[in-house]
This record gives C-alpha cells, structure tokens and sequence, in this order.
C-alpha cells in the first residue's frame, strides 16, 4: 500500500513538472524567421557586436575562437560552411579590398533560455579593409582598417 501511495505521488509530480515545462525536450518556444547580424571593426570593440532579430530578439556579442554568439539569456554555438568566396583585390590608390563569402550555417549547441535550440540557414559576410601604404601606387600587406559584416537567416522548426 505504501508503494504503491509513492509511486502516486511521483506520477502526478512529474505530470506537473511535465506541464510546466512543456515537455522533457528542453526546446524553447521560439519558432520562425531569425536574422543574426554580426557587425566587427577595427579599430573598435574586442568583441563584435550581434544582433538577433526574429523569432527572438537579443542583443551580445561574438566570440570568434569558439564560434559563440553570447546573449544575457544564453549563447548558441554556430558552424558556418563557406560555399563561394569572391575576392576583389586593393584599388592601389586607395589599399581598400574587399571579401565576400557565402555558404550554409548550423546552430548546434544552446544554453540558458534557447537550451535545445537548433536551426540552420544561408551566411553571407563582406569584409572591407584598408591595407598599409608602401609607396605611390603600392600597399603592403598589414591590415590597418577593417569593418565586417555578417548576416545569417533561418527558419527555426
């Protein structure tokens, strides 16, 4: 009889631990379009600057080591495969370049509030700089400005 009042009580216990968690799947409830916006530079902050826009909306920053984005309400971890990379070399007068690439993006780890999360799409980035000045008409190899923009758009299911 006592075994059996226990297991009563530990039934309706995970019932409503099921109830007010929405289920065992620790997924958010976050679904559809999300736009992540990458923004570095230098000079300019260590970190660059993301903005998530969407499904959810949140502001951090990028850890590039890790491929992290970093939220106040947890971070994603993201896997990008480059498809195209054009490359238009420096205008000699002036030693600005430019890079752009394309390709697929993967969200395969969350914490924190997007515990769960994952959805992937289409990256493009453009990279503008500014290489050194050597001379009239020639620039070095030392990058001395730069600005960077990524934006990466999926559907979460």
């Amino acid at each position: 009889m006592r075994r059996g009042r226990l297991a009563g009580l530990t039934a309706v216990a995970m019932s409503a631990l099921v109830a007010t968690t929405g289920g065992f799947a620790s997924r958010p409830g976050i679904a559809g379009r999300e736009v992540i916006k990458i923004v570095g530079s230098m000079p300019g902050p260590f970190h660059a600057q993301v903005t998530a826009k969407g499904a959810f909306t949140a502001r951090g920053y990028f850890i590039r080591r890790k491929a992290s984005l970093v939220f106040p309400k947890g971070r994603l971890a993201v896997r990008r495969h480059v498809v195209t990379t054009t490359y238009t070399p420096p205008n000699l007068a002036t030693c600005w370049f430019k890079i752009q690439q394309r390709g697929t993006f993967r969200v395969f780890y969350a914490t924190g509030s997007y515990r769960g999360l994952r959805f992937g799409g289409q990256f493009r980035s453009t990279f503008s700089g500014r290489l050194n000045r050597t001379g009239n008409d020639q620039c070095g190899s030392k990058v001395v400005v730069y600005h960077i923009v990524t934006y990466e758009t999926g559907k979460i299911p």
